[in-house]
């Protein structure tokens, strides 16, 4: 049994203004992601492209606030977690400090700060940095998950950079969530993994990897345990999963596999940056505990505006729950392959 790779093509037609109304032919495509079932549209842009965006106003407007995770402010005006949670009140690990959400929404919740600059450019995010941040916040989960089984089962790890991507506060920062249940896309996952293999005996990660290897459409590249594709179904342009190979929990992750996903992660944010795409979120997925089936998984998607004004996220996205993609993913497979 192999994964379906299940996409419908639509064919518009409408009448042009732009070529005096003759007839013309637009494509539109619904792709169902292999493991989770999720429906995506790309509706490929011709000859799209972004305008270079240029953050320094934003930046010199945010460094007139106060910004709560420069150095001056950290030890000042953050938060510190109980004692029993975390005895010295703020977790440290190299360049890193996790500090409580002063807004939390989930039943344990913090905040990875990296490093002392208040703005780093896509292009200069140094990857020791990131694997600081991970460090730190992989720890802060385990510290969660002993405390309280039961509440922090169901660990992630998100990023939010820039504006664009929902992000508040511009000083580069982690998200770290625990809770008694997964997020919907971490639970859809988790659950289409399981059921494959429950049916198969086949792990459904270990299929999608081989299949992409061999289609050779959308694979990137593999480092170590990690294998990179350009996303079947995607979420938003430049989306990207990383498959752990044999990983299933955050414990399982070594320092080389995280310094290795550091330095992917630096080739995809100096694609984005090619390309002007200005924003991201990413996300780690987890499974709580080491489980048959399933490997742990990460996603990158860029964020954008248009005009610098229109969010990339409508009531398609937000409402109908269908997210979508401009370019396909095969375009963007072939354009980092070239850089």
């Amino acid at each position: 049994m192999t994964l379906k790779f299940h996409k419908e093509v639509y064919k518009t037609v409408f009448r042009d203004p732009r070529e005096n109304f003759e007839l013309r032919e637009a494509t539109s495509e619904i792709r169902y992601d292999p493991i989770s079932g999720e429906m995506t549209r790309v509706f490929p842009f011709k000859n799209f492209q972004f305008a270079p965006h240029d953050w320094s106003k934003t930046v010199e407007e945010s460094r007139a606030r106060i910004c709560p995770f420069c150095p001056k402010m950290v030890e000042e005006i953050t938060p510190m977690f109980p004692q029993e949670l975390v005895p010295e009140g703020r977790l440290r690990h190299g360049k890193a400090i996790v500090v409580p959400n002063l807004s939390p929404y989930s039943a344990y919740a913090g905040v990875a700060i990296l490093g002392t600059e208040h703005y780093l450019p896509l292009r200069d995010i140094p990857p020791d940095l990131v694997v600081d941040g991970l460090t730190a916040s992989i720890s802060f989960l385990n510290k969660v998950k002993e405390y309280d089984p039961i509440n922090g089962r169901y660990g992630s790890i998100g990023w939010n950079y820039m504006p664009y991507s929902g992000g508040s506060i511009i000083h580069p920062h982690l998200q770290i969530l625990a809770g008694p249940v997964p997020s919907n896309t971490h639970r859809a996952l988790l659950d289409g993994s399981q059921k494959y293999f429950e049916q198969y005996g086949i792990n459904s990660w270990d299929q999608l990897v081989a299949t992409e290897k061999n289609a050779n459409e959308r694979y990137l590249w593999q480092s170590g345990s990690q294998h990179w594709l350009a996303t079947f179904a995607p979420r938003g342009i430049g989306d990207i999963t990383i498959v752990f190979e044999g990983r299933t929990c955050l414990e399982d992750l070594t320092e080389k596999d995280l310094s290795e996903f550091a330095v992917g992660l630096q080739r995809i944010f100096g694609y984005y940056d090619s390309i002007h795409l200005p924003s991201f979120n990413l996300a780690l997925y987890p499974a709580p505990e080491p489980t048959p089936g399933y490997w742990l998984t990460a996603r990158i998607v860029g964020r954008f505006t248009i005009f610098n004004i229109t969010s990339d996220i409508s009531s398609l996205q937000m409402l109908f729950g269908d997210f979508c993609s401009i370019i396909p993913p095969e375009q963007i497979a072939a354009e980092i392959t070239k850089r």
